[in-house]
């Protein structure tokens, strides 16, 4: 299996399928959340113990355009 930790969600679910992985998602979230986030990246990744060939990706929001003052 294909390491995803850290790609946008899109492109870890893809290459994951294309390896022939169901995949499922979740994302979480911190109390405070993220103002303005504008990727959502792979925090977590592992395969499922009870189902075989399944990953589950969670996944959060992160901000990662630059602000120019």
């Amino acid at each position: 299996m294909t390491n995803v930790l850290g790609l946008p969600l899109d492109i870890a679910v893809a290459r994951l399928e294309e390896e022939g992985y169901s995949v499922e998602t979740a994302e979480v979230r911190s109390l405070k959340g993220v103002e303005d986030g504008d990727a959502q990246r792979v925090i977590r990744q592992a395969a499922d113990k009870d189902r075989e060939n399944t990953v589950r990706l969670v996944w959060a929001r992160f901000r990662t355009a630059v602000e120019t003052v």
